[in-house]
């Protein structure tokens, strides 16, 4: 071939035919590949869109009406308030409203904070609060601190007890536990008479050797039956009581330890005197209801244990300022490996196993462990967990007031699901002796003594939980706690039984009491 051909075919200009046909090949290949984009974009976008609504409704479920969520939300409610103490939170303080006190000390509370009374009207409430309510702790004991090391005036971890025979077969006809009036109950020990308790305590709950087959083969026949009963003699809770010193739970809490156990997290509460009650901070409007029951304060476990000590050492009044510190395990950490557990998980691992024991007999129902530090004298007020409750006693000692559910209508328990301390009672029961004394300082609202003139006719035992030894509270009891002494204690839930025992009631009635009456 000519070389003149072959330079011309390479240099020879393509159709006009050839040329729109590559025209609208770009053309074709660019409108797919921006619809390609588009689709993409749009998929991003549909995503994106799907989980700022996701997280919508998480936001309005947490913030709903707890009646709909179950009957244990209240434990959910105490973790979020942890759990924003623990991430520093909204650090509104208190409201400058002064809490108002009677002539001797003792707080007096807003009429609006109990529930109306059997024979009044129902209250709608509306208010609002911050997400907490921060206070700055006080250091005016901090210079007495430690003058003295005598510990506290009564050790009831050595204090004399007397205890019912053992009964192997359980009965289910009323008469176990034991009941009285609470009125009967305070007048018999009142609640701030540390110092001078009977000489004998009488104790009324079955009393089981944990270290006997027998007495534990009877212990879960009571458990089977809903009904209260102590063990004694746990190794693993005996052990951890000689374990948990002040520095050990300190070196934990400031993650300060010498192996490598993860660090544990808790935070501590303020309250004016001794008395504690549970509530909403974003739904306490001050202006509705006075000062909030408690603040969160920014002390560190060190600085909780040196004030314990304080109190005990200088038998501290109730009417001066007390302090409580709480902290928790989450129920997923019990799925962890075991070098992940925290130190409470290690130390008690009947309360923490993934497999069924004694103490943690409904593993998937579990919801963690919850562990409170008390001072002497602080009180914890009347309220019920809807899961059935192993509590241990680690150091020191606590006196538990219990109530079956059927008593829930004397108890002052709160309806209005709108009201901060919904399902709960704000009643301070120590008061009910002083309903028909004069003079006695105490500054009482007519709403109040009128509700502790019907819980004082509640049926009610007392029993005081010391040092190794676990308490088994049934679904749906109630337990208003008072710290005898400094102490720790831990406690784990093995799910709901509805039914309860027959009686003394169960689920139903506590709903029916709480019913929402706005």
């Amino acid at each position: 071939m000519p070389a003149s051909d072959v330079v011309r075919r390479k240099t020879a200009r393509p159709s006009s035919r050839s040329v729109r046909g590559d025209g609208k090949i770009r053309k074709t290949r660019k409108k797919k590949q921006s619809n390609g984009e588009f689709r993409s974009l749009s998929i991003v976008c549909f995503v994106a869109f799907g989980v700022v609504l996701l997280a919508i409704k998480v936001f309005v479920k947490s913030r709903s009406s707890p009646s709909r969520y179950g009957i244990d939300y209240e434990r959910y409610a105490r973790g979020n308030t942890l759990r924003d103490a623990l991430r520093g939170g909204n650090r509104q303080k208190q409201s400058s409203q002064q809490q108002s006190f009677g002539e001797n000390g003792s707080r007096y509370f807003d009429p609006r904070q109990f529930p109306p009374l059997p024979s009044e009207s129902s209250e709608r409430y509306d208010g609002e609060g911050p997400r907490r309510f921060r206070g700055l702790g006080d250091d005016e004991w901090v210079a007495d601190a430690g003058s003295k090391s005598n510990g506290p005036k009564v050790d009831y971890t050595k204090h004399k007890y007397s205890y019912p025979e053992l009964m192997f077969e359980p009965p289910n006809d009323g008469s176990y536990p034991p009941l009285v009036d609470m009125s009967k109950i305070f007048e018999f020990w009142g609640q701030d008479d540390l110092d001078s308790p009977p000489e004998i305590i009488p104790e009324v709950l079955q009393h089981f050797d944990y270290q006997n087959p027998h007495e534990v083969a009877a212990a879960e026949k009571y458990r089977d039956l809903e009904l209260p009963f102590k063990v004694y003699n746990v190794p693993e809770v005996k052990a951890a009581g000689i374990k948990w010193t002040d520095e050990y739970v300190a070196d934990n809490f400031n993650d300060a330890g010498d192996d490598d156990t993860p660090r544990s997290y808790g935070n501590a509460q303020q309250s004016v005197d001794s008395f504690f009650a549970f509530y909403y901070p974003e739904r306490w409007d001050v202006d509705l209801l006075g000062p909030s029951p408690s603040l969160d304060i920014d002390w560190t476990y060190d600085k909780w244990a040196q004030h314990a000590v304080y109190a005990d050492e200088v038998s501290l009044s109730p009417n001066e300022k007390h302090y409580y510190w709480q902290s928790g395990v989450t129920r997923e950490e019990r799925l962890k490996k075991r070098r992940h557990w925290t130190f409470v998980s290690r130390d008690l691992p009947s309360f923490s196993s993934p497999e069924p024991t004694f103490f943690g007999f409904n593993p998937p129902a579990q919801k963690g462990i919850q562990c409170r530090f008390g001072e002497r004298g602080v009180t914890a007020a009347t309220h019920y967990d809807g899961g059935r409750n192993m509590i241990a006693m680690m150091t020191g000692a606590k006196r538990y007031i219990l109530s079956p559910p059927n008593a829930c209508k004397k108890l002052g328990i709160v309806s209005s699901r709108h009201h901060p301390s919904f399902r709960h009672s704000m009643l301070n029961f120590g008061r009910v002796t002083l309903l028909d004394k004069k003079d006695t300082g105490v500054k009482m609202s007519d709403r109040e003594r009128e509700w502790l003139r019907i819980a004082g006719s509640a049926q009610t035992l007392s029993t005081v939980l010391k040092a190794g030894e676990v308490l088994y509270v049934p679904s749906h009891w109630f337990h208003y706690i008072a710290s005898l002494q400094k102490s720790a204690q831990c406690n784990t839930r093995s799910g709901i039984h509805e039914d309860g025992n027959r009686n003394f009631g169960g689920m139903r009635d506590v709903r029916q009491c709480t019913l929402d009456r706005d």
